[in-house]
Formats: structure tokens, sequence, C-alpha cells
């Protein structure tokens, strides 16, 4: 009798145990099916919202540099470059012979980001086009009289024949200020380049000493300021390049303006004023162009990704619409007249394909 319970209690717990087992493999089985679902379901949502572009490829005969942009065109956010597949498939100068080559490069990460290549292209130039505050200035004496300022600093080409004249600079009236609006330019989305240039005098010399303050703003915003301290009667040119940090902080190239102070230093007679004859500011090229890597300090078989944009959020993630700028280094020259194939996948297997003859 013993013996009955004894194993009807055992049959009973083995099958209890089989059902537990049973339960929990199948309620895994279905959890570790419905997490694969879901990881794949994201993989196929990033791939869906990749988009990518490889733009304006430059190779050129006689080198080992392929340059190009690469726009993100979906929503998706890429950042994962050192999980990029990089191909370039070209002919090779091997001893003067074509030879078709094929290399898979390996990304550069320390070398990425160092913003020293330029985009290929025309600078572009923001030059007064408008009269924000004038102050006290004006053209009578230097000008045309109309009492329109920025069109006597705003020439393509620099001249000293007309020029824009701040009040008399005396210790009762030691300050004068006026505010130039700039033309508009596109967002070269690099830091490098940017170059305030002006030309300025004081009226007269001897006498009144004064000191010639010019700012760059963004709207009222400071993004850097110069300041010459007694200045000399002959019209002096100056070329300011900003900082990379300077040129990050301008956000909006379309509301740039360029403000200059006369100010009363020293002395009574006779009477001075502060002369500014021209004046812009200097830009890279537009970012949709050709990417020259000529300085980009890599080894053959490897490839960057330059600063993508001026956002200091984050300039080492390719957002929609944004540019990066791919440079590569092959082992070999391309042959004169040889043909260059780039293939590029990012990390979720999204590909673009562009071919060029150098």
């Amino acid at each position: 009798m013993g013996l009955s319970i004894a194993l009807a209690v055992g049959i009973v717990a083995i099958a209890l145990f089989t059902i537990l087992f049973t339960y929990n493999f199948v309620n895994n089985s279905i959890y570790d099916y419905v997490l694969s679902r879901s990881e794949i379901s994201k993989i196929d949502d990033s791939i869906s919202k990749t988009i990518i572009d490889i733009q304006y490829p430059n190779a050129t005969a006689g080198s080992r540099l392929v340059s190009f942009s690469l726009v993100e065109n979906g929503t998706e956010k890429l950042w994962n470059f050192d999980k990029f597949v990089v191909l370039v498939t070209y002919d090779a100068d091997i001893g003067g012979v074509s030879t078709p080559t094929t290399e898979k490069l390996t990304f550069n990460d320390a070398q990425s980001f160092a913003q020293v290549g330029t985009n290929i292209g025309t600078a572009q130039f923001a030059r007064p086009i408008s009269d924000i505050s004038k102050g006290g200035w004006t053209d009578t004496v230097g000008g045309d009289n109309d009492g329109i300022l920025y069109d006597e600093v705003n020439e393509t080409a620099r001249s000293d024949i007309n020029y824009a004249r701040s009040a008399s600079l005396t210790l009762l009236s030691p300050t004068d200020t006026w505010t130039a609006g700039l033309s508009s330019v596109i967002d070269p989305q690099e830091s490098s380049n940017h170059i305030v240039s002006y030309v300025y005098r004081k009226s007269a010399a001897g006498g009144v000493t004064i000191d010639i303050t010019t700012r760059l703003l963004q709207g009222g915003t400071q993004i850097a300021s110069w300041t010459h301290s007694a200045v000399g009667s002959s019209f002096t040119l100056a070329q300011q390049t900003l900082t990379g940090a300077q040129a990050d902080s301008i956000t909006n190239y379309s509301d740039l303006r360029l403000e200059f102070t006369g100010t009363y230093a020293s002395g009574i007679l006779p009477l001075t004023s502060a002369d500014i004859s021209w004046a812009n500011l200097q830009v890279p090229p537009t970012p949709d162009g050709m990417y020259d890597c000529t300085n980009t300090s890599i080894s053959s078989g490897q490839w960057t990704i330059d600063r993508i944009t001026s956002d200091n959020l984050d300039p080492k993630i390719l957002n929609t619409a944004e540019l990066g700028k791919i440079c590569i280094k092959l082992s070999n020259n391309v042959i004169a007249g040889g043909s260059v194939k780039i293939v590029v996948s990012t990390d979720n297997g999204k590909t673009d394909t562009r071919s060029i003859v150098a």
C-alpha cells in the first residue's frame, strides 16, 4: 500500500515537472520569438528610414585620393561609421599599366572630423545691403549724399573713393556707431576660412586720437570683435579670420551684420571722424559641391568622414539632409582615364553606388 502511494506521488510529481518544464519551454520560446520579431521589426524600420546618397564623387588621375559627399535623405541618424563598408573598384596605375583593383577601406576614426578639408568651388561673400542703424554716420563727404551708407562700402573689389564717415568724435561725444546688414550666404557647413575684411582710417592727420572697433554680429549677438587703437589717416585694410569656435557659433547666415564704432581716445583739435570705405564677410563655397581632402592625414587603405555640420549638439551624427564629407586614400594612383566605382553600405546594410572617370 505504502509503495503504491509512493509510486503514485512520484508519477504525479514527474507529470507536474513535465508540465511545468513544457510550459516554461513554450513560454520562453514564445518570448524569444516575440523578441526576435521585435528586433527584426526594428532593423526593418531602420533600413526603411535610411536613404543614403553618394554625391559629388571626385577622383583625379595620378592621385590616390577619392572624395565624395554622403547624404542621409531618410530620417534615420547615422553614426556607426566604423561599421560601414566602403569599397572602391578602380583602374590602378601600377607601373604605368591600367590594373583593375578593388579595395575595402578601413575607417580611420582618429583622423575623422579634423576639419582640414575644404569644399571645391567659389567663395561666398556677404556684403552690406542695408543700414540697420546709422547713428551719426553720413555719406555727405565721402559718398553720394543720399543718406544711404551701405552702398558706399559694398563694392565687389576694394575701392576707397567712396566711404561712410562718423560724426566728429570728442570728449563730450566720444562714440558713434553704424550697423550694416549683410547679404545672405549659404551655410558652408565648415568652420574654416571665414574672413571679415574692412578698410578704415581717421578723417585727418594729427589732432584727436581715435580708435575704431568692428564687430561681426548675428542679429544682436556678437560673433567676433576687433579694435584698432590710435588709427592713422591713411586707409588701412584689415582682414580678420574667425576662429573655428567663432564660425561655429554662426547659426543663421541670413542675419549677419557688421558694426563699426568710432571712439574718442584723446586730444582736442582738430576734430576727427572714423571712415570706412569697404567691407565684406567671405565664407567657404556652398557645401553642395566637390570636396578637397588633400590635407587630410590618412594612410593608404583608409577612409575618413569630415565635419558634417556647424551643429554643435551632434556634429558627428549624420542627420536628415546633412552632408558627410568622405575622404579615401587608395593604395595606388588612379590611372588617367581610369574608372572609379564607389560602394558604401551603412551599418544597417543600406547601400549606394557611384561611378566616375578620372
